[in-house]
């Protein structure tokens, strides 16, 4: 039984820009294919008021023409303002019921006379002046916390003989329609209009003073209580008396740790932003002098100030920061989170080479030797001495013992960092000698938070290395079972990539396309942008050689990123991104409609390091293969395999380069080729004993198109069934048409047309259901050339294949 959602949102489009929130969950339900309807209201135009006013007058609508006439031209429809207008004029006796001629009249002319302005402000304005003065209090103090106020704050207030007034005001502020009681707690204006009313009802030469007077009797009551996060209603307004604080030396140093209560607090809730605005007013409130005279207030507050600047995307400012900490700070325990923070920041920024300077500074302080060079006999030798002792020590032994020491968990940190950095231009055999010697910190000395993480670079230098894989998978496994152990939830986004980028061939692709999604999600939430879009790229990745979505959304979905990246600036994921977005805009319609003017830059082509290259080859294989570019998908194959083993790349590489051979075996019979092919095939029948999903319907594919080569007709014809059943079943639409399309050419090459036929449908539907025009075209010609010939007549010729 199905079930359905409604979901309603609004919102005022003068309250919100272009990054709001209510915008990118729009752009997330277009992604996803949820039918979504924007509807735009407006002021009532001219008909639909005076048929309004027309019911609410008893009248008919052409006796309230005029009347509606001078009321559109005061409000512009807008409802809220009507409704206040004709109050305004009922109070003035402009608009009155005359019980003689028993209805309402009015004079359009007095109205146009009268000295009524057009601004429904001034109208509301003029209404509150004649309030009683706690009803003016009561409305100014809520302006200035916004259209919605804490009734739990407003009860602070009333506690003061400041503003004791304000239970009073409080009710005649309901009572009179400026106001409203709401289920969660608050108190709300009717409307935004009525709160810049009120707003206007305080001196622009007083509201510093006014703010600054809340948050002081505010502070004074809560200090000291745990008051949750009405901190932050304390600091906003405390903070509009700046100049104040500063006059008053014994207030400073409070007023600053307030605004570092604010501050963690708008971290903690993933409010980057406002968290940097807090914490810079902080900063601006201590003395000159503040290293020496409070340097453990320094340290902490310059921290939490890069870390929120980092995450509002401003690395400069991050930068800035961390250095002038690098500097003052007294001692190298100090030092390492801010040199931590400055490597992933500059990590962030593409400078890939300074970040692994800065990570290999550090621990040469910290008294690790860090080689310039490592050979690659010494490397290898290192990763078997770290998988046998690893093999020896795991076990609840091991995992209850906890590394205590506080710099050899940055160590182990710092040394996980620097790997991640020398992925992008170090040779493997340095990376994996650094990754060995992070685990075996851990083996020696206990397992801490950062632990899983090396644990998982170990498993993807044992899958790169093209050896065990089962091991690897085993050691992944081990290592995300161990970061539950941990409060890791800020590490999840970085260990959930490392594990996909590690074993991702050897898990269900859709199933890590829609966790990495997840993980996008969670990290760019908690500040780290870096890692969430590569999380992103990882995704894009597995969606597209899974076929997991739809290539139209996918590509939309990518087009949604690369406007967020025009925030975050990330130039590395942004080059990744889109050699993704070319793919699948070549998958669809050869670029023709979907391409964007861009230019693919591959770095250095001769460069080891360059693991930009790894993902660039590969999805050029793939994206030839599928545009039937032959000789550039082998190109790209050979390419490719100079570089890459292990990986998930390596096995999407190896099936369609598998086919490319094959192909060239029906031109002509090549010994050479075709044992390539059967290295392939015995190779992936290892794999699919660890990846049945994944490589299954690749396999039996691959088995089916040897077997068509020579006279094992009924084992091709089942083989052939067989690839389209298990790409069906692991539900890689595109591949299960690839399938259906090979089976196609191979039973119409046997003569057996009908069957042929119904696999080219199949071929078309599973084509048109990925999304790829350039596919669904070129089978729509086959389909075409039968109806062209007239099937019957190659019926009568038709052998059939299962016999």
């Amino acid at each position: 039984m199905g079930s359905c959602m409604f979901f309603v949102g609004t919102y005022r489009d003068n309250e919100v820009n272009a990054d709001h929130a209510v915008f990118h969950l729009i752009n997330k339900l277009e992604i996803s294919n949820v039918p979504t309807t924007k509807v735009s209201l407006t002021g009532l135009d001219q008909e639909d008021l005076n048929t309004m006013i027309s019911d609410s007058l008893c009248l008919y609508p052409r006796i309230c023409t005029s009347l509606s006439t001078a009321v559109i031209q005061k409000t512009k429809g807008n409802p809220f303002f009507v409704l206040e207008f004709i109050k305004s004029l009922k109070s003035r006796d402009l608009l009155k019921y005359n019980f003689h001629q028993k209805r309402w009249t009015w004079d359009e002319d007095i109205i146009r006379a009268e000295e009524i302005t057009d601004n429904v402000l001034h109208l509301l304005a003029s209404k509150m002046n004649g309030l009683s003065d706690n009803v003016q209090l009561l409305l100014k103090v809520m302006a200035c916390f916004g259209t919605r106020t804490s009734e739990s704050v407003i009860g602070y207030l009333m506690d003061s003989v400041e503003y004791f007034g304000l239970r009073d005001g409080l009710e005649r502020a309901i009572n009179d329609g400026f106001v409203e009681k709401s289920r969660e707690g608050t108190v709300n204006f009717v409307h935004d209009k009525v709160r810049e009313a009120a707003y206007d009802l305080i001196p622009d030469s007083e509201r510093k003073q006014f703010h600054y007077n809340l948050g002081k009797v505010l502070h004074s009551i809560c200090d000291g209580n745990d008051v949750g996060d009405t901190i932050l209603v304390i600091a906003t307004q405390i903070n509009h008396g700046r100049d104040f604080i500063l006059k008053d030396d014994e207030l400073c140093l409070p007023i600053v740790k307030l605004n570092m209560s604010a501050g963690k607090m708008s971290i903690d809730s993933c409010r980057h932003k406002t968290a940097y605005a807090y914490l810079e007013v902080a900063s601006s409130l201590l003395p000159n002098d503040h290293w020496e005279s409070h340097y453990d207030i320094s340290l902490r507050l310059g921290f939490m100030m890069a870390s929120a600047a980092n995450s509002s995307c401003k690395y400069n400012d991050a930068e800035m920061i961390l250095r002038r900490i690098l500097k003052e700070a007294r001692c190298t325990k100090d030092k390492l989170p801010s040199y931590f923070l400055l490597s992933q920041i500059l990590q962030a920024q593409g400078k890939v080479v300074d970040a692994y300077s800065t990570c290999s500074s550090i621990l040469t302080q910290l008294g690790e030797t860090i080689p310039e060079t490592v050979e690659p006999v010494e490397a290898v030798a290192t990763i078997r001495e770290t998988l046998r002792k690893y093999d020896e020590v795991y076990g609840d032994d091991w995992l209850g013992k906890k590394m205590e020491d506080y710099t050899l968990r940055y160590v182990v940190r710092f040394y996980a960092q620097m790997n991640t950095s020398a992925f992008f231009f170090k040779v493997p055999h340095i990376i994996s000698y650094f990754v060995c010697k992070a685990v075996e910190l851990s083996l020696n000395n206990g397992v801490c938070q950062h632990t899983p993480l090396s644990l998982l670079q170990l498993a993807n230098v044992v899958i790169r290395s093209g050896s065990n894989a089962s091991f690897a998978h085993r050691i992944a496994k081990n290592a995300m079972t161990l970061s539950e152990r941990f409060d890791s939830t800020d590490q999840m986004a970085e260990l959930n990539l490392t594990f996909y980028n590690a074993v991702g061939h050897l898990e269900c692709f859709q199933l890590g396309a829609q966790r990495l999604r997840v993980c996008f999600e969670s990290a760019l939430s908690s500040g780290n942008a870096n890692i969430g879009f590569f999380c992103a790229v990882q995704s894009f990745n597995f969606s597209i050689f899974s076929g997991e979505k739809e290539l139209g959304s996918l590509l939309k979905e990518i087009d949604y990123y690369l406007h967020l990246l025009e925030t975050y600036k990330s130039e590395v994921s942004k080059k990744y991104t889109l050699c993704s977005r070319a793919t699948i805009s070549l998958l669809i319609d050869k670029g023709e409609e979907t391409s964007i003017e861009t230019k693919e830059y591959q770095g250095d082509i001769s460069d080891p390091g360059n693991k930009f290259l790894d993902t660039y080859y590969c999805q050029q294989v793939f994206r030839n293969f599928w545009l039937g570019y032959d000789e550039r998908c082998r190109h790209f194959a050979q390419k490719a395999f100079a570089r890459i083993r292990g990986t998930y790349l390596y096995h999407i590489i190896t099936f369609y380069y598998g086919l490319n051979l094959i192909d060239i075996l029906k031109k002509k019979v090549n010994a050479t080729r075709q044992k390539e092919v059967e290295e392939i095939i015995e190779s992936m029948k290892v794999t699919v004993t660890l990846a049945d999903s994944n490589i299954r319907n690749k396999l039996e594919l691959l088995q089916a198109e040897m077997h068509g080569l020579g006279t094992h007709h009924q084992e091709a014809v089942a083989l052939f069934k067989a690839a389209i059943a298990s790409a069906k079943k692991s539900r890689f639409i595109h591949e299960q048409g690839l399938a259906c399309e090979r089976a196609g050419f191979y039973h119409k090459k046997m003569g057996c047309a009908q069957d042929a036929l119904v696999y080219f449908q199949q071929a078309h539907s599973c084509y048109k259901e990925w999304g790829s025009i350039v596919k669904v075209d070129a089978i729509q010609k086959e389909l075409d050339r039968f109806s062209s010939i007239g099937t019957m007549i190659l019926y009568k010729n038709e052998r059939c294949c299962d016999k």
